[in-house]
């Protein structure tokens, strides 16, 4: 197990996590202490533990959103006939394939 110094409201804690998910949990503890960075400056130094509660419940609401968001997209592509949406299945592959040689091409 690899560990992990995350620094989350000036505070640095020290989380373990799978070896090679290193990156990934500083990323995720960035995220997160950029909510409770702003819930601090909107409220205040209410105390650490009312300050987390209330920035994981923000997380929270945005992930309860995002997967609302999801469904709708996916009950949506349920109520196009198959012609319909295997044509904007191309187009949106070939939107990527585009993207990916524009990429390709800024790297070199």
């Amino acid at each position: 197990m690899a560990q992990v110094d995350i620094r989350v409201n000036g505070r640095v804690y020290t989380v373990t996590c799978d070896n090679g998910q290193e990156e990934r949990l500083q990323s995720l503890a960035d995220y997160f202490d950029q909510y409770v960075s702003d819930l601090a400056t909107e409220l205040g130094q209410i105390g650490d533990a009312r300050l987390m509660l209330l920035s994981a419940l923000t997380v929270c609401d945005e992930l309860f959103e995002t997967r609302e968001r999801i469904a709708d997209l996916e009950s949506a592509g349920d109520a196009l006939d198959p012609d319909t949406a295997g044509a904007a299945g191309r187009a949106v592959e070939a939107a990527a394939r585009r993207v990916r040689e524009i990429a390709d091409g800024l790297e070199r």
